[in-house]
């Protein structure tokens, strides 16, 4: 960790969907809702526990992500390491299991780790909050939401791995994993309320939309459909 940053690690098996999903939306979200200079020290970043390296994010997941609008084009899967674990602020895990080999990487990190419906669920439970000014208060948003684990009680902690499955898992991997970043987001980077029934219309939408235009996973693609935020 840097004083004068703030880093996000979110972690999945492949690097492929869910943290490559995850770690789009919320850089983005960082640039639309923070203010300058915090959105340019805030850093978001994503990595496997058992990454295929270099591997473009997944066609469908892709297209989810730009439908959204987030940019998902450049991502390429990534390792994850102790020093990327030792050097984050915030790291979000799509399971409770990946949780645990995080933690046994680097046991000290619990207090800044949490499965990503975990951290959603407790975020939903806090009050709203404007924008964060600094990374001070960013980094104090994350000890709130540490101290208030037992919010998210009885919450499921999972995100569905679509790899290797069919259209529907990937949009339940969207349904479970974009309504909890949008309400961490409205903790950390101030997203209005309104925004966050926007993204769960959006998701919504996109259960019965096909995939068909998604772009290829060579990176070939169709013309990017416009985000909620954008429309």
């Amino acid at each position: 960790m840097q004083q004068d940053s703030f880093t996000v690690l979110v972690v999945c098996t492949g690097n492929l969907n869910r943290s490559a999903l995850g770690a789009a939306l919320l850089r983005t979200w960082a640039g639309w809702y923070l203010p300058e200079p915090l959105a340019s020290q805030l850093n978001v970043t994503s990595a496997g526990l058992a990454a295929p390296v270099g591997n473009p994010m997944r066609r469908r997941t892709r297209a989810i992500a730009e439908a959204l609008g987030a940019e998902a084009s450049g991502h390429r899967a990534a390792q994850i390491t102790e020093g990327v674990i030792r050097s984050a602020d915030l790291v979000l895990v799509a399971e409770a299991v990946q949780r645990d080999k995080v933690l046994g990487f680097v046991p000290g990190a619990l207090r800044n780790t949490f499965t990503i419906r975990e951290a959603g669920a407790i975020a939903a439970a806090l009050p709203e909050s404007p924008p964060p000014a600094s990374v001070a208060e960013l980094r104090a948003r994350i000890a709130e939401i540490g101290a208030n684990r037992a919010l998210a009680n009885g919450t499921p902690t999972d995100i569905v791995d679509p790899q290797g499955k069919g259209d529907e898992a990937y949009r339940a991997m969207a349904s479970e994993e974009v309504p909890a970043l949008a309400r961490l987001a409205s903790v950390l980077f101030g997203m209005p309320p309104a925004e966050i029934v926007a993204y769960d219309e959006a998701v919504e939408d996109a259960a019965g939309r096909p995939f068909d235009g998604a772009p290829s996973e060579s990176g070939d693609g169709t013309e990017r459909r416009r985000g909620r935020r954008q429309a």
